[in-house]
């Protein structure tokens, strides 16, 4: 058992940095995610071999070694066999991570601590995006702000996603606990804070794509509102103006006039040329369309460039099989038929709007916090039904037992 718990911790450190894996990177060692990463999943599979203990696969587990398989195999059709291992083995890695993150995180505590982890994971990412700001750091692309050499837009998701996680924790925390000062409620207080934090740091980055992608949360936090008393409802409103207002006036001229842009491109631009890269890979896809052209090999067939698309980059590697495997799994993971708690069902249906809005202008195939996000709305799912089964149980039990009497 305690072996189990050890492993645990070590899973919720790597959590923690996945928001900022950029940022932790030591000179001539690499980056820390990675290889605590291996240690994590070398220690996890230790104790699954010294225990003999492993929770009972999901459905999701299939496709997902399905999709894992398919990769494989497309190295027997791939174009480009060196950029395909190269992809694999980050594939196998991630594949792992959904495994790994299914058999530790089998109760709400630990799928909440998590959650919460990663939110402070990701604080670190907006002290730098904050910090690059005041110093005056730009990326060099027309005044925009990012954190550890991430691209914007994907920084930018990041945040996105905690947002989510953020007013979740916030507002579904327990609210026993009396005293000002402890714990829970210190986590509560920086839950909140970090939803305007988060929101002003997105707008530095001037990621049209994840503005767009806020949408979702912002109506989630909205219609969630009225999990509040009263009383909360009013003091988190005002603080949640008063932070934006606060807010306001530094946010940099140059944001705003990209931000602006945003219906304009939609309508009549080309997406910072992404519409022509999009062009080569529907010609890729159409030339392919069952198997596609081999993971990994979109930059062989753009000449250099990523598909700035999550769905269109799987279809042109992957076919319309691969395609459909990995879309099999997002679904699998947010759609739980025996959900009774719609609360919960909203928030996970939330996060996902909000990260399928955004991946359709970047690469989040790839990306940890996609992984981590299916990985722990399947566990969530799973332990709430889990969990109700159990006290269905109970209840029969009890009656049973009264009728006896």
């Amino acid at each position: 058992m305690r072996l189990r718990v050890i492993a645990f911790w070590l899973s919720l450190l790597l959590i923690f940095i996945i928001p900022w894996e950029n940022g932790a990177v030591i000179s001539g060692i690499g980056p820390v995610a990675r290889w605590l990463g291996l240690m994590t999943t070398g220690f996890w599979l230790g104790v699954v071999f010294i225990t003999g203990r492993f929770r009972r696969l999901h459905p999701f587990h299939i496709l997902a070694m399905l999709f894992l398989l398919w990769n494989i195999g497309s190295l027997y059709w791939s174009i480009d066999s060196k950029l395909t291992l190269s992809r694999l083995e980050t594939y196998v890695q991630l594949t792992i991570l959904v495994f790994l993150i299914w058999d530790l995180y089998t109760t709400n505590n630990r799928i909440r601590t998590g959650l919460q982890v990663y939110v402070l994971g990701a604080y670190v990412t907006i002290w730098s995006v904050i910090s690059n700001f005041l110093a005056g750091k730009t990326t060099g692309q027309s005044g925009r702000y990012s954190a550890f050499n991430f691209n914007e837009n994907d920084m930018a998701l990041i945040l996105v996603i905690g947002m989510g996680m953020a007013w979740y924790l916030a507002i579904s925390a327990d609210t026993n606990d009396q005293k000002m000062w402890s714990k829970e409620n210190l986590l509560r207080l920086a839950n909140y804070i970090f939803v305007p934090l988060a929101f002003f740091s997105i707008i530095l980055t001037a990621s049209r794509t994840a503005l767009l992608s806020t949408v979702p949360i912002v109506w989630f936090m909205l219609g969630s509102s009225t999990q509040l008393k009263p009383t909360a409802r009013l003091v988190v409103s005002i603080g949640a103006v008063g932070g934006l207002l606060l807010l306001q006036p530094f946010v940099p001229q140059t944001s705003i006039d990209r931000l602006t842009t945003t219906s304009d491109e939609l309508s009549e631009g080309d997406l910072n040329g992404r519409r022509q890269i999009w062009d080569v890979g529907i010609e890729a896809f159409l030339e392919h369309p069952i198997v596609g052209s081999g993971s990994g090999v979109f930059k062989t067939i753009s000449g250099g460039k990523v598909a700035h698309n999550t769905y269109l980059s799987i279809l042109a590697e992957m076919g319309i099989i691969g395609f459909l495997t990995f879309m099999g799994m997002v679904f699998m993971a947010v759609y739980q038929p025996k959900y009774k708690s719609k609360w919960l069902a909203t928030f996970w249906i939330t996060v996902f709007l909000s990260w399928s809005i955004g991946v359709s202008a970047m690469n989040y195939e790839l990306r940890k916090p996609t992984w981590l996000i299916l990985a722990l709305a399947l566990a969530s799912g799973h332990t709430y039904i889990r969990q109700q089964s159990m006290l269905k149980k109970e209840e029969k039990a009890k009656f049973k037992y009264s009728r006896q009497s």
